[in-house]
Parts: structure tokens; C-alpha cells; sequence
């Protein structure tokens, strides 16, 4: 097995993972919305449940992995997608039983809230590191330490191909000069004090 196709797996396993967390999210938001509406809606909906929660994290993991595939979601054509699916669901919604509607109107809107949430959380970040300087800069979290110079730019081209940026090394150490789709920028190793220890993050900035 080369090594893309080895990064290719990592990344897509990743992906599963996270896809599959954020169907549990939602799941767990469903339950907690049934079982505070049990008289309505509890005995319907409690023989589906485990079967919901299968498919909750099989439809994350999906969709995850078609994000990373063609990366086609983002800004404007996101919010027209999202616009688009509340129409349709707006017509659905009308065949169906009361609890399946409510379950997968509370499912779109806990989605939306995620990727909102998830986008905040990395304009809030960006604002922070560029402490208002020209440019940008971008932080982007690393679960441990990198053990080496060559591990540490594995995870870097990892996450260019993931967001499907275009790489090109100037000079290919650490700290690192590189071309993210023709913006030249540097990437160095930074830390932040945490829970347990510190917190390891790729700091990219805009040269």
C-alpha cells in the first residue's frame, strides 16, 4: 500500500468518525426532545429508536465522507442547499406521522446548528490569532504533538487534501513556507496551555 493510499484511509476513516459523532449529536438530541413530549410521542417512537440511531450515524458518516470526497459545501452554495431541503422537507412533512415530522424537522435544525457552530468557532479563532494584523491566520488542532519534522508535515498535506487546497512547498521544514493555492503563507508548530497538558495546534499565517 503507497502512502496516499495509507493517508487516503486515515482520512477517510477520520471522516467517519466525525460524521458518525455528530448522527450520535443529533440522535441524542432526538431522544432527549421524545422524551420530554413521551405522551405524544414516546410510545410511537420508542420501537425506532435503537434502528434511528443506526442510521443516524451511518447517514453522518455518509455525508462526511461525500464533504471530504468533492467539497462542494461551503458559503453560499451551503446556505442554498440548506434552503433547499427545508422546502422539500415543507412538502414531506405533510404525509407523514406527527413524530417523524417533528423528529426530522429537530434533526435539520440541530444540523444547521452544528455547522454554524462549527463555522463561529473557526471565524471566532481566526480573529483571535490575527490579533489585527494584515491577512489571516488559521489554527489548526493537532491531538498530540508531532514526533517529528516529517510527521508534522504529513499532518499539514493531510489537511490540505482534505479541504482540498492546493500545496506547494518553498521551503519544506519547521517552520514551514508553502503556497496554499498560490497565498504564501508560513506553518509552525504552536501550543496553548489545557486541560491535562498542552494543546498542540499548526498555526498558518499569511506572509
Amino acid at each position: 500500500m503507497t502512502k496516499k493510499n495509507i493517508r487516503n484511509k486515515e482520512l477517510y476513516m477520520e471522516s467517519i468518525k466525525r460524521g458518525s459523532l455528530v448522527g450520535g449529536i443529533i440522535w441524542v438530541c432526538v431522544v432527549i426532545f421524545i422524551s420530554i413530549n413521551y405522551k405524544t410521542m414516546g410510545k410511537a417512537a420508542l420501537p425506532w429508536l435503537v434502528p434511528m440511531l443506526a442510521g443516524y450515524i451511518l447517514l453522518g458518516a455518509l455525508l462526511q465522507l461525500a464533504a471530504v470526497k468533492k467539497r462542494m459545501i461551503n458559503g453560499i452554495a451551503a446556505l442554498t442547499l440548506i434552503f433547499t431541503l427545508l422546502f422539500m422537507l415543507m412538502w414531506v412533512v405533510i404525509y407523514i406521522p406527527d413524530w417523524v415530522r417533528y423528529t426530522i424537522v429537530l434533526s435539520f435544525f440541530v444540523l444547521v446548528v452544528i455547522w454554524v457552530g462549527d463555522y463561529w468557532y473557526l471565524y471566532c479563532m481566526a480573529r483571535k490569532l490575527n490579533q489585527g494584523r494584515s491577512g489571516y491566520a488559521l489554527c489548526i488542532s493537532l491531538k498530540e504533538k508531532p514526533s517529528s519534522k516529517e510527521d508534522f508535515l504529513r499532518k499539514f498535506e493531510d489537511y490540505c487534501y482534505r479541504e482540498n487546497i492546493r500545496l506547494e512547498y518553498e521551503v519544506k521544514d519547521v517552520p514551514a513556507i508553502v503556497f496554499m493555492d498560490g497565498i504564501r503563507c508560513e506553518v509552525r508548530l504552536d501550543s496553548t496551555p489545557g486541560f491535562g497538558g498542552a494543546e498542540y495546534m499548526m498555526k498558518v499565517t499569511e506572509e
